[in-house]
């Protein structure tokens, strides 16, 4: 886990927006988020989100791909189509998330469940400018156990 020191600078420069369409699982990730000291923007569709990815400042994607109403899929293809680079991290419960996430240029996923602190390193580093800028390589995290 990283220090918090360094979880502070991320925090203040970078937005986490939530796409979910399970609105009690995002709206408690949203909150265990905020209550690590991260902004957050909890959206339940692909137009709000892309939205609040058009507002000014740095953001960070955090998507539900196993939404039943495509709301993650949609904002990476849309953002994809659009040439946008959004630093991006995956969450998912279905099945060969990595496979999908190779597809769709996602370099950050976690199949849940997932432990917080996996979730909180990921959202770090796909917040790094370095890592940010280069979107088409896959990073496995570890599973929970």
């Amino acid at each position: 886990m990283s220090t918090n020191r360094t979880k502070n600078l991320f925090a203040q420069r970078f937005r986490v927006v939530l796409v979910g369409d399970d609105e009690r699982f995002t709206y408690a990730l949203g909150e265990l988020l905020q209550s690590a000291g991260l902004t957050v923007a909890v959206v339940n569709t692909a137009a709000q989100c892309l939205a609040e990815l058009d507002r000014p400042g740095r953001r960070v994607l955090l998507c539900d791909l196993a939404a039943t109403q495509m709301q993650g899929v949609e904002t990476v293809v849309t953002l994809r189509n659009r040439r946008t680079s959004v630093p991006t991290v995956a969450i998912s419960s279905m099945p060969n998330i990595a496979q999908h996430c190779a597809v769709l240029g996602i370099r950050h996923h976690l199949s849940q469940p997932f432990r917080f602190g996996q979730l909180m390193d990921l959202l770090e580093l796909a917040a790094r400018p370095s890592v940010a800028s280069s979107t088409f390589s896959v990073v496995s995290a570890a599973l929970a156990e």
